[in-house]
Formats: C-alpha cells, structure tokens, sequence
C-alpha cells in the first residue's frame, strides 16, 4: 500500500465514498492484473466453499484470481507461498491468515512493494491491511452464550470448544462466550477447552469432558470443524436427543454449514450463529478492487449491512452481520449453507 494512500486514510478518510458491489465487470487488466489468493487450509467445508465462492466473485467482477495456494494450517508454508506470489508480480493480495501473529512479516513484504492486501475471515497483529473482511467474532461468541444461557435459565455447565487462541477469531469467539457467561448468567459453570480447529481434537475433547462431567450445553467455535464428531461422541454415550426432549444438551456453534443448517432442521442441533460466508466473498474481491484503483474507505454502516471500523494500526475492517439460525429460519435460501 502506498504512502500517498496512508497520507489519504488520514485527511480524507470521511470525504470519499467508498464504491462497493460494482455490477459491471470490468477485464483482468483494469482490475489491475493477477491477484494472489493464499488459503489457510482447506480441511473444512467453510474453507472449501469460500475459495468456490471466491473464484465466481471474482470472475463475476472481472478480478483475474490466481488458483488458491494452500497452507495446509502452516503459518510458515503460508509465508512462503506469499513471497512466492509477491515475486511472481501480483497486484494485490487477499488472504486467509493461519495464525494472526504469523502472518505479519509476508504482510509487511507486500506493504514494502506497495501491493494491497485484503485478507478475508481473520485479521492480523501487525502490517497495513486495506480491508479485513470479517464478522464481528466477538459479537458470535456472546450471541452463542445468550441463546444457551437463556435455554438453561441461567444454570447448568457448559463446554466451551474454542479455536486456535492464537488466531484472532479462536480468541475473539471465546472472549464473547466466556464475557459474556460471567456477567449474565454468572451460575453457569464454563469448561472452556482449545479444540485448535482441528475435527479429532474437538471430538477427542467432548469424550473425554461428556464422560466425566454432567454437561448442559455445547458450544462450538466452529461447527463446520466440530459438529461431525461432537455428534458422533454424543450419539455414542446415547446423548445425541431432540431438542426439547429430557435430558437434551443444548447445542450450539458458529459458521452456517450445509450440515449444521440440516442438523438445525432436524432438531439434533438447537442453533447456528451463521458466518456471512457469501458476503465474504463478494466484499473481499470488491475491496481488493477498491484497493487496486485507490480508493478509500469509509467508517461507519453501508450498504451490505456491515460497518467499517478503523483498526489501531491504520487498517480497516468490514464487520459483516451474523445472524443467528434455529428451526424457524434454517430453510431460508439466502443463507450461504442452504446455497
């Protein structure tokens, strides 16, 4: 990102309009050139239907993406596919960091060749980023502990799977749950255990807690990594009921995912907070449009439902809306998992 484009985050910040959602396609070549696309890992189905959802964005606005380098949930491969991208000449970059911290020094190399970066589902600790396309992962966390505080009525004890806490939205997702169990329903006992978004961990961690505690609830930091195996735990310890039913564990968990949509449909699981998915993938090739010709953001509510926030390091993030999903909205077609 260029000096005279920090210089313009600072004066002119509130004076221009940011233009996002462009309906006419534009070629490769006004877009900019080839944008580099690094992917975190593509282990789960949210990560696999947003680099999908990447790619007919893209094609639908005119960005030439190149194919999605998988990190494999190595910070440091990720860093080397970056610099790989930088010195293959791109234009500008979105990427979907494995580890917040990490991910600093490949960020900092792209500012240094004043190539903008847009990174989509998580931030970073560090570097000039132009936009972080992202739900408000904090926001999730407490909308996840109210729907269950309120189903317990205030008692109980809860597991809380949390994600990597080394990564932004692990952390944030747990902070919201965790915050808000301790100031609205302080009689419910929270065992909070780091799954890492890894599928074995999360089903290891429910075995071990479901046989040796009495749990209430569940909730997930990520259902599209968990819920397979958390059920699967449960179905065997003859724990896996209908929701209403006595006995029932209250379970809930963030993302949105075709399974987790259809679990939600047949009462195995209470609720989902949904990831607005489709919108990251809209908004994250429109920014690095934006990005490309220069324009600048600006803060506060837009058209998409999101709103911009200046970020302490002069970045900026788009914190998009998460609804939250049960058996009365869970076959609205617009969500990204009913798609």
């Amino acid at each position: 990102m260029s000096n005279a484009l920090t210089k313009k985050h600072i004066s002119a910040v509130f004076a221009v309009v940011l233009a996002v959602g462009m309906s006419t396609p534009v070629n490769a070549q006004a877009a900019g050139g080839e944008v580099g696309f690094s992917e975190s890992f593509l282990t789960d189905g949210f990560q696999v239907q947003l680099v999908k959802q990447l790619a007919q964005q893209a094609k639908a606005q005119g960005v030439n993406l190149l194919p999605a380098t998988d990190a494999n949930g190595d910070a440091a491969k990720q860093n080397a596919d970056i610099a790989t991208l930088i010195s293959r000449g791109v234009s500008g970059l979105i990427v979907v960091p494995v580890d917040s911290t990490a991910i600093v020094p490949a960020i900092q190399s792209a500012n240094a060749k004043n190539i903008p970066v847009v990174t989509v589902d998580l931030g970073a600790s560090g570097g000039e980023i132009y936009m972080v396309v992202r739900a408000d992962n904090v926001y999730m966390g407490d909308a996840g502990c109210k729907y269950i505080g309120k189903k317990l009525k205030g008692k109980g004890t809860v597991l809380n799977l949390q994600g990597d806490l080394a990564s932004l939205n692990g952390k944030d997702r747990s902070t919201g749950f965790t915050d808000c169990m301790k100031s609205e329903y302080p009689k419910i006992k929270v065992i909070s255990k780091p799954m890492k978004w890894k599928s074995d961990v999360c089903a290891q961690v429910t075995q071990t807690v479901l046989s040796t505690t009495k749990i209430d609830g569940i909730f997930m930091g990520s259902e599209s990594v968990c819920l397979a195996g958390v059920q699967a735990v449960m179905k065997a310890q003859k724990k896996l009921t209908k929701v209403g039913s006595k006995g029932h564990i209250i379970s809930v968990g963030i993302d949105g995912s075709p399974a987790a949509l259809e679990a939600v449909r047949k009462r195995t699981l209470d609720a989902v907070i949904s990831q607005p998915l489709d919108l990251y993938a809209k908004m994250g090739i429109s920014y690095i449009k934006d990005a490309i010709a220069g324009k600048v953001p600006v803060l506060g509510p837009n058209a998409h439902g999101g709103t911009i926030v200046a970020l302490a390091n002069g970045s900026f993030s788009d914190l998009l809306p998460s609804p939250t999903i049960t058996k009365k909205n869970a076959k609205n077609p617009a969500l990204w998992g009913n798609g």
